[in-house]
């Protein structure tokens, strides 16, 4: 292969990287979500799923969404978690559904939420 044909390919192959990186990282509600599950223990490892590098949280487990790709539910009922809710749910804008069953969760609802 000519190495100005190889230089052309590896630019393009690492362009296509880093707009595929750009999109995980622009996804606000998987980063919310994320941010949850970094905040809860969870001792049955029911949130593995919730993988920061998909592009899409409507693929994790216990997250429903709409025809838009908009988070619309989460039910962790029973999930046996512990820890507090973060301000970062606040981004779930189409958020209908929060089900949560928490031990030794914080009673506070984070400053912002409208309910």
């Amino acid at each position: 292969m000519d190495q100005s044909v190889l230089v052309i390919w590896v630019f393009l192959r690492l362009t296509g990287l880093l707009l595929n990186l750009s999109q995980v990282a622009g996804n606000a509600e998987g980063d919310a979500l994320y941010a949850q599950k970094t905040n809860l223990g969870d001792p049955n490892s029911v949130l593995q799923s919730w993988d920061p590098t998909l592009v899409n949280p409507c693929t994790w487990f216990h997250v429903t969404c709409n025809n838009e790709n908009n988070v619309t539910r989460v039910d962790l009922g029973n999930a046996n978690l512990t820890g507090q809710l973060v301000p970062q749910l606040g981004q779930l804008q189409k958020l209908q559904y929060l089900y949560l069953i928490c031990s030794f969760c914080y009673p506070t609802i984070p400053m912002g939420w409208e309910l």
